[in-house]
Order: C-alpha cells, then sequence, then structure tokens
C-alpha cells in the first residue's frame, strides 16, 4: 500500500516555517548575540561559537541512527522532537546563563538537528511527494535560505527591547507553542509510517528505466565518491565564508567594499537555489552536480589572477557561492535520484556523518590556517578541497552516470 500524494503547496509552507525557525534561532543566532552572551556567561567570541560546533556535531554522530530510524518509522513523528529540544535549550540558558547551561543547549540543539530539522525533513519529503521529492526539497532548502535575512535583524531588534535573555525566553516559547503544535498536526495529518511505493519513486528513477541499478561494490563506490565529492566541497565552503572578507581586505580592498561584497553572497546563493527549482529537472542531477563544483576551484583561483580586485571579488562571490547554494540542495536531491527512495534517511544518515564532522571543524581550521599562513594559504586549502571533491564527482559520474 502506497501512501497518497498530497498537494505540496499545503505542507511544504508549514515544514518550511519549523525549518525557517529552527535554523534562525540556533545556528544564525550567535551572529547577533555572541558579544552580549560573551560578556554575561563569561567565555569569549570563540567559546560562544563553539556552541554552534558542538551542534553541528552532535547532529553528525547522531544522524545514522537518526536515519535508521526515521526509514523504520516514519521522519513525521520524530520531527516534534526539534522545537521541543531547541526551546527547552533556549529557556535553559534564559533562567540558569552560564557556560554549562550554554554547551548544553547546544547539545539540544544538536540532536534536533537530524531528527527534526534537514535530515528529518528532506526524508519525510521524500515519503510524502514521491516523484516530486527533488522540486519540493529545492523549494524548501530555497526557503530554509531565508532564515538569516529574517532572524538577524529579527534577533536584533529583539536583543534591542528585551536583552539577550528575553530574545531566548521569546524564541523557545515560539518554538514550544507554536512550532511544536505546528510539527504534531503536521504528523497526524501527514503521516508517513508507511514508506513510498517502488513506482512512486524518485523522477530519476522512474524517468531513466533504461539506467542500471548501482549494486555491491560499484554502489559502495559510488556512495563512496559522492560523500568525499560534498564532504571536501562543504569543507570549503563552511569554512571560508566565515574569513572572507579578511581574504577580500587582503586583495587589497577597504572593509566597507569587503563587507558590501561579501554581503551579496546570500542573494547569490538565493537566486542559485531559485534557477534549480525552477529549471533544475532540465539535468539529471548527477550533471548539476558536477557543473556546480567544476567552476569552484576556478573561482577560488580568480581572486589570486592579475585581474582587478573588485572585480574578481564581484565574480567569486556570485559564482561560488551559487554554486555552493545549487550543491546545498544536490546534497540532498542527489542520493534521491542515483539510489532511490528506499532507505534515502539511513543512506543520508550515515554521509551525514563525515560531512558534519568536517563541516563542523572547518571553520576552526580556516582560523587556524589564516593566523599562521595568511589569507592566501586559507585560498590554497580551500583550491585542494575543491580540487578533491572535483576528482570524487568524475569518477561518481563515471559509475552512476545515466545511459540510454
Amino acid at each position: 500500500m502506497s501512501v497518497t500524494q498530497p498537494s505540496t503547496a499545503r505542507f511544504v509552507p508549514l515544514l518550511a516555517l519549523g525549518q525557517i525557525f529552527g535554523w534562525g534561532t540556533t545556528y544564525y543566532m550567535p551572529s547577533v548575540l555572541a558579544p552580549a552572551l560573551a560578556r554575561d556567561l563569561g567565555l569569549d567570541t570563540t567559546g560562544i561559537y563553539l556552541g554552534v560546533t558542538i551542534m553541528v556535531a552532535i547532529g553528525g554522530l547522531a544522524a545514522p541512527t537518526a536515519g535508521r530510524l526515521l526509514d523504520a518509522h516514519g521522519a513525521a513523528r520524530f520531527m516534534p522532537l526539534a522545537p521541543l529540544a531547541i526551546g527547552c535549550g533556549h529557556l535553559l540558558v534564559a533562567a540558569f546563563p552560564s557556560a554549562a547551561t550554554w554547551y548544553l543547549a547546544w547539545v539540544l540543539h544538536g540532536i534536533a538537528m537530524p531528527f527534526g530539522l534537514t535530515l528529518a525533513a528532506t526524508t519525510f519529503l521524500t515519503r510524502r511527494s514521491a516523484s516530486e521529492a527533488r522540486r519540493t526539497i529545492g523549494i524548501l532548502t530555497l526557503l530554509v535560505g531565508f532564515a538569516p535575512t529574517a532572524f538577524w535583524p529579527l534577533t536584533a531588534l529583539l536583543e534591542a527591547w528585551v536583552d539577550w535573555r528575553g530574545t531566548l525566553v521569546v524564541y523557545g516559547a515560539i518554538e514550544l507553542l507554536l512550532l511544536l503544535p505546528l510539527q504534531i498536526h503536521v504528523g497526524r495529518v501527514w503521516a508517513d509510517g508507511t514508506p513510498v511505493a517502488p513506482a512512486e519513486r524518485s523522477d530519476a528513477a522512474t524517468t531513466t528505466a533504461a539506467e542500471p541499478a548501482l549494486t555491491g561494490a560499484t554502489r559502495t563506490i559510488a556512495i563512496a565518491a559522492m560523500v568525499i565529492a560534498f564532504t571536501t566541497q562543504g569543507f570549503a565552503s563552511w569554512g571560508l565564508p566565515l574569513h572572507v572578507i579578511r581574504l577580500f581586505e587582503d586583495l587589497g580592498l577597504d572593509h566597507h567594499t569587503a563587507v558590501t561584497v561579501a554581503a551579496a553572497s546570500g542573494a547569490a546563493t538565493i537566486g542559485a537555489r531559485t534557477l534549480e527549482v525552477a529549471f533544475g529537472h532540465r539535468l539529471h542531477p548527477l550533471t548539476t552536480t558536477g557543473l556546480a563544483i567544476l567552476v569552484l576551484t576556478p573561482m577560488l583561483a580568480l581572486l589570486g589572477s592579475p585581474l582587478d580586485p573588485l572585480t574578481s571579488a564581484w565574480v567569486f562571490i556570485v559564482v561560488w557561492s551559487g554554486a555552493n547554494g545549487i550543491l546545498a540542495v544536490l546534497r540532498m536531491t542527489l542520493p534521491l535520484s542515483l539510489f532511490g527512495a528506499a532507505a534515502y534517511g539511513t543512506l543520508v544518515g550515515r554521509m551525514s556523518l563525515p560531512q558534519n564532522l568536517a563541516f563542523a571543524a572547518a571553520p576552526a581550521v580556516f582560523a587556524v590556517v589564516i593566523d599562521r599562513g595568511g589569507p592566501t594559504a586559507a585560498l590554497w586549502l580551500a583550491i585542494a578541497a575543491s580540487l578533491t571533491a572535483l576528482i570524487a564527482a568524475v569518477v561518481l559520474a563515471r559509475i552512476a552516470r545515466p545511459r540510454a
């Protein structure tokens, strides 16, 4: 018995609301509150941002177990864990402010990641929207891209009104009183306990009937290549942006211009994801992945070229951010297209372990490299990571490319 496909217009906005609040009140929150938090909790700025590292690392460690549970019992029943854990974490720090409660809250946020945020949401979509999963995941990722746009100014406004503790109380209340009931409602109305039938699997799986299934050693190599490609690409895309302003200044841009150019990253990411949602179906995800990874190294090399620094910076931030924005979507949709919806959560959960650990370490690694070797050394590190991703993508394409 298969799940009847519902209208995505009904549940995707509700799902997106939980994701936007989930990421906006956790991952993006310290960007605004870090100075006040550091002052009152007795930590330096690095100690505040260590919370984000803990969240991403815990999320990766929990992802394999979460993926198996999502596949076995359905994702909808676990998604309420996100607002519950996030809300309790915010209220814990607000009520008992200390370094210990700060880090404990981020452990809770880390548990929320695979059980209620990205992994759970994408698994839910593969089980509910079937052949539309690539598009609906793209729409969801596009909408979640607005989280910093919404929550950076909102967090700043709330801090000015009710200080950082009041801000966390507001966010905790929203998570527990609004989003928790909303996620429970989604789970009741759109339960996904019954897996999708084979006939309802991914668009690539149904439209490329002549493509042989990946089995045995070939499947293992394909998964390994995909993990290496996305892990190394993500390592650069998570580590370099935090230091890109300093990199632009090293090229000769003044601080104001460097900030202005760097700020265009968000618009470029959203624009690229919009193109993926609108036109991505015309290309196999494997092709899109290869093209997006292909442009990363030239864009990084452009920053060290004789071209005018301002022109180089603008071209880099638009193309590099756009490519990474698309790859963030493909990280969730390519496994679906190559291996189908069956055991999607388990596969992506296992992939998330090395990816999240690399993403968690990336900002600190790039900071150390910049401190010891300068921005140019960080640029070479990003180039090395992008070239590794490209080699892995070529291997994956040779193994798993569609055949007529």
